[in-house]
């Protein structure tokens, strides 16, 4: 529960207004939402609608990136396909592009002095999941330009892709999936 209430706090912060607003348009009294916010006075944390409902306020995902990473996958935007095109994804992907150079920077500067430490390591892993998370991102919008995007997104998750091992390299699923 602390991760997710970190996770909670670090996309309340993010917000562009304040948390009295978040707890106005969520229907809360601002002292309801930081007693649940900080689990103060005996007061429960968010409930999942609630977290839900914040998600849509705040104007990101963090309930899906948060379930996606006990399970070691990643969240990717999926492209609305009447609003692709050439323009789009040239632009989607030089932020994949942008996204790879970072990670050779990156690597570049971890091994600069010889040693890589864990905070070098962290800095590569993440630039590494953007970059991971960019490619995806054009891969299933060059699909939704070319009317492929539900196809597309059916490859990527399904089990009889060789490539689903890169979402999910050291997870095990059970059988029943």
């Amino acid at each position: 529960m602390v991760e997710l209430q970190q996770i909670v706090m670090q996309a309340c912060k993010g917000y562009e207004g304040t948390n009295a607003q978040i707890a106005e348009l969520m229907g809360l009294k601002y002292s309801e939402f930081n007693n649940r916010l900080h689990m103060k006075n005996g007061t429960r944390f968010f409930d999942m609608d609630q977290l839900a409902y914040m998600q849509h306020v705040v104007g990101y995902p963090f309930l899906a990136d948060y379930f996606a990473s006990q399970f070691g996958m990643l969240v990717v935007d999926n492209p609305v396909p009447e609003e692709m095109d050439n323009v789009e994804l040239f632009t989607i992907q030089m932020r994949a592009e942008m996204a790879r150079g970072h990670v050779a920077q990156s690597k570049l500067e971890a091994e600069a002095d010889g040693i890589i430490d864990k905070h070098e390591l962290k800095s590569v892993a993440k630039n590494v999941l953007k970059s991971v998370r960019y490619t995806m991102h054009g891969f299933i919008a060059w699909a939704a330009l070319h009317g492929m995007q539900v196809e597309a997104a059916d490859l990527m998750i399904s089990r009889k892709v060789d490539g689903q091992g890169i979402a999910a390299p050291d997870h095990r699923r059970s059988s029943h999936f």
